[in-house]
């Protein structure tokens, strides 16, 4: 601290040569420092770099010379085996050997030579399945997923290295191969072993003359030596030297052995030298034949050239000193004069006298130091002058500033708005008497307390925090000009203020605070939400209802959209309001004329089942379309109902009423013919009698009228008579049979349940499907094939027959349907009947070999009125009729199973137990 304090009271003239002649050896000692720093750095670096190349070099002639007897090796045995292949396939060939034995003979000799020490011959064949391999586990296994494998099918001749782990092996090791190809067989032989095992294959000699030319320095080498220390290769030493030590007692070698790659310094004595010097050595790995190659170089001469270089600083150093000395005295005189000059007149100036001037003797930067002084000195003769004048302006506009305030503070004070004024912290400076009145606080409790928690709640009554809202106003005022909140007052009552805010800014334009001027909206903001609620009120009511409503003004712009529009449409009520009805509502476009008509007649339009087409269905709606009486507002609320249903239930209704007319019909005709069929079938049966032989009074009566009933059988059978009547008696029973079906099937079902052989009511449904018209006119029910698999001894099921015969029959329609000539055809048409006995229900199947039904359709297929025939041709309700008969009449359960193209198969169970049944049908 002295000595410093000292050098701050030299003259400037001693403090100039001290200081320049300190910075100027300075930096030639720094300099001479980085450059010794950089050279030494450099040298040091190209040696190793020099180094460790070279022991890459060796380390690539190493695995070259490895390489390289590895290739020879293997080539050798590969070209071996091949002529040892193409011997035995010779001796096939004349005859000597089979081709099996030829082969296995191959075989046998090839895995018997052992490559290296685990190494072995294998084959495989262009399409990479092994065909010779010592693991047995691994013949005839397609290898072709390995990409060596592919590459060898490929390839088929050359060398190759790969990763490869047996089984039984936990890791994968590097292999090498060679392979040729004996194309009779499609056998590549390959000869492969691990890399590790070819270390006896590498011949020292082969690169030891190129390893000890290389020199490093003057007595730099090269040398390797194993991972046991042994030297493998070194200029002047052999042996083991795993623990040699050098004169510190560092065990050397046993760290190089260690750490396999990197560098290492050590002191070493060759032989013949008086003492040991320290060597830098970097040294790399071979694992695959553990070796380890090092280069090495002595210190002492790659250092060498920076002895003389830190001599040759040292002389520079001294020449400087003596140079410098002399010139830094002549330039601090010419520094110090003019100072002494300016400093006569500066104190000539503090005294008072503003008009002293600097003679200017020259046009350096002394010079220009006596010019500022000169302007300087004038500046501050004319500032004395202006000062005295402009303090008495000040005194003036203060005067005017305090009048001006008083007005201010009374405007304030007086208006009927919340006048409060924020700091950048958020804290009130400022809070007018209206603001005390409305809130209860009086100007000594708030000034100085935050906004937030104090006039704005943190959270308000809804739930919003406010925190950071409110932290915009009195930090970036000018991006939030004006916003609504929820302020709290003393007394805890709730108000919504509007504010209006400005920000507060001093000249340099740097934010000071915030000016906030609030009014009271809590009355208009209650109403604003009493009419959102009643606007969502509203909407829920609409929403709500099951039918689309749509409001739509004068021009035909939709103004109300509820949510079964957005249903029934897929366009939400954000983009169809303000859009055209049309456009939106593709299904009232023919009736905008109605529309219009009713706006401006102010009466109710009406459309009844309006057809419509969504996807594959044909639909049907009830349109109202009610015009608007406001006066204010024109325009119309249009409802559309969904009477689908309705309609198909009509029409339903209507062919019932059909179908029981034609039934009864089909039973009054039955009825009608089989009176005139009995006759047939017993004059059929009387003829036959009359030419019975067996009967006396027939052989009577045809003596008496000449003949005999012999010559008239003989006769009757010539022409084929008697064949006639037989088929006038099979067909009249067909028929009988028929009529008795179809009157069995017409009489009104009793709805009691009674125990019944469900393998008979299954036959004579078949039987009567067979001869129904509908599936006659469709499809030729004789050409499907009818299957029957029903189990033996089947219990009688409690049921309603007549019922379980209409579900049988409509699934034998619909399967016959599947083979229509609509339907892709199947070339044999099958239908399989199978009942099965389960623990408590008996199993009905019915599976056809049709078309199938995708999934969708599949969970449809129960649904009332759901169809996939044409319109017209089906009702859609006789699977959902057998249905309710299977699951609610007889308490079962009835499923279906499809898949496209495979078919359907429809599954009923039916309970073996009554008891199971509603109590109204027991």
């Amino acid at each position: 601290m002295n000595l410093f304090q000292s050098f701050r009271n030299l003259r400037i003239q001693h403090k100039l040569l001290a200081g320049y002649s300190a910075v100027f050896i300075l930096c030639i000692m720094l300099g001479s420092l980085v450059v010794y720093s950089v050279v030494r750095q450099t040298l040091e670096t190209n040696i190793e770099s020099e180094l460790k190349n070279t022991t890459t070099t060796i380390l690539n002639m190493v695995r070259t010379s490895a390489a390289t007897s590895i290739k020879n090796h293997l080539r050798a045995v590969a070209e071996k085996n091949l002529d040892i292949a193409t011997y035995f396939h010779g001796q096939a060939l004349a005859g000597r050997l089979t081709e099996d034995e030829a082969r296995q003979r191959v075989a046998e000799i090839l895995l018997s030579q052992p490559i290296g020490t685990t190494g072995y011959i294998y084959c495989i064949d262009s399409a990479g399945v092994m065909n010779v391999h010592p693991k047995q586990e691994l013949i005839r296994a397609d290898l072709s997923e390995y990409a060596f494998i592919r590459e060898q099918t490929v390839r088929k001749e050359g060398y190759l290295e790969y990763d490869w782990m047996n089984p039984g092996e936990t890791r994968a090791r590097p292999k090498a191969l060679y392979m040729t190809y004996f194309e009779p067989w499609d056998w590549i032989i390959s000869v492969s072993s691990y890399r590790e095992e070819f270390r006896e294959l590498v011949n020292v000699e082969d690169f030891r003359e190129s390893i000890l030319a290389l020199q490093f320095g003057q007595t730099g080498y090269s040398y390797i030596i194993d991972e046991q220390g042994n030297m493998v290769l070194h200029p002047q030493v052999s042996g083991n030297y795993l623990y040699a030590k050098d004169r510190n007692g560092r065990e050397f070698i046993r760290e190089i052995c260690a750490s396999k790659s990197g560098k290492i310094t050590y002191s070493w004595e060759n032989p013949g030298e008086h003492e040991a010097r320290d060597k830098l050595v970097i040294f790399n790995h071979i694992p695959e034949y553990q070796w380890i190659v090092a280069s090495s170089s002595y210190l002492d001469e790659f250092y060498a050239p920076l002895t003389t270089m830190h001599r040759l600083i040292l002389a520079t150093v001294l020449m400087s000193f003596i140079i410098v000395l002399p010139l830094t005295l002549t330039i601090s005189n010419s520094i110090t004069t003019p100072l002494k000059e300016l400093m006569h007149h500066f104190s000539s100036g503090a005294a008072g006298n503003y008009k002293v001037r600097m003679q200017r003797r020259s046009q350096d930067e002394i010079g220009h130091l006596a010019n500022f002084f000169n302007q300087f000195m004038e500046r501050l003769e004319a500032y004395s002058n202006s000062l005295e004048s402009e303090i008495r302006e000040r005194e003036r506009a203060e005067e005017a500033i305090r009048e001006s305030e008083a007005k201010y503070r009374e405007l304030v004070e007086n208006a009927n708005s919340i006048i409060l004024r924020l700091s950048t912290a958020g804290e009130i400076t400022f809070f007018n008497e209206f603001a005390q009145k409305f809130f209860g606080y009086t100007e000594q409790d708030i000034l100085g307390r935050p906004i937030l928690d104090t006039l704005i709640p943190a959270v308000d009554s809804t739930g919003r925090h406010l925190a950071e809202e409110t932290q915009h106003i009195y930090t970036s005022p000018e991006k939030h000009p004006g916003f609504e909140t929820e302020t709290i007052r003393q007394n805890g009552e709730r108000a919504w203020i509007s504010w209006t805010n400005r920000a507060i800014r001093d000249d340099r334009g740097t934010l000071g605070g915030c000016l906030c001027i609030g009014n009271d909206v809590t009355a208009a903001r209650s109403a604003e939400l009493e009419m959102v609620r009643l606007q969502h009120y509203l909407a829920s009511i609409i929403d709500s209802m099951p039918s689309v409503l749509v409001g739509v003004d004068r021009w035909g712009r939709v103004t109300q959209w509820n949510r079964e529009a957005e249903k029934a449409t897929g366009v939400s009520s954000r983009d169809a309001r303000r859009q055209n009805l049309e456009q939106v509502y593709p299904l009232l476009q023919p009736l905008s004329g109605m529309v219009k008509e009713a706006i401006r007649e102010r009466q109710v339009g009406q459309a009844e089942k309006v057809a419509y087409q969504t996807g594959d269905q044909l639909r049907y709606a009830d349109i109202m379309i009610y015009p608007l009486t406001i006066e204010t507002m024109e325009g119309a609320v249009i409802r559309v109902d969904d009477v689908t249903a309705r309609v198909r239930m009509e029409d339903t209704m209507v062919q019932t009423e059909k179908m029981l007319s034609v039934g009864g019909l089909a039973a009054g005709m039955a009825h009608e013919i089989n009176n005139p069929l009995s006759g047939i079938l017993q004059s059929t049966q009387n003829i036959v009698r009359r030419l019975d032989p067996r009967l006396e009074k027939n052989s009577a009566i045809a003596a008496r009228c000449g003949t005999d009933l012999e010559n008239i059988r003989a006769y009757l059978e010539e022409r084929g008579i008697t064949r006639f009547l037989e088929g006038i008696r099979q067909s009249g029973e067909r028929a009988s049979t028929t009529v008795s079906d179809m009157l069995h099937f017409s009489r009104p079902s009793d709805s009691r349940m009674a125990p019944a052989s469900i393998a008979e009511l299954v036959d004579k449904t078949v039987a009567l499907a067979a001869h129904d018209y509908d599936l006659r006119k469709k499809y030729d029910f004789r050409e499907i094939e009818i299957r029957r698999d029903f189990e033996d001894g089947l219990p009688p099921v409690p049921c309603v027959a007549t019922e379980i015969g209409q579900v049988i029959l409509n699934l034998l329609r619909n399967a016959s349907q599947a083979f229509g000539p609509t339907q892709p055809p199947v070339e044999a048409p099958c239908i399989t009947l199978r009942l099965r006995r389960e623990t408590h229900f008996l199993r009905i199947e019915v599976e056809d070999n049709g078309p199938g039904m995708d999934e969708k359709t599949r969970k449809r297929v129960f649904e009332p009125f759901f169809t996939t025939k044409d319109v017209g041709v089906g009702t859609g309700l006789g699977l959902s009729v057998s249905y309710f008969i299977v699951t609610s009449h007889h308490r079962g359960t009835m499923a279906v199973d499809s898949t496209p193209g495979q078919g359907a198969r429809f599954t009923l169970r039916l309970p073996l137990n009554d008891t199971s049944a509603p109590a109204d049908d027991q």
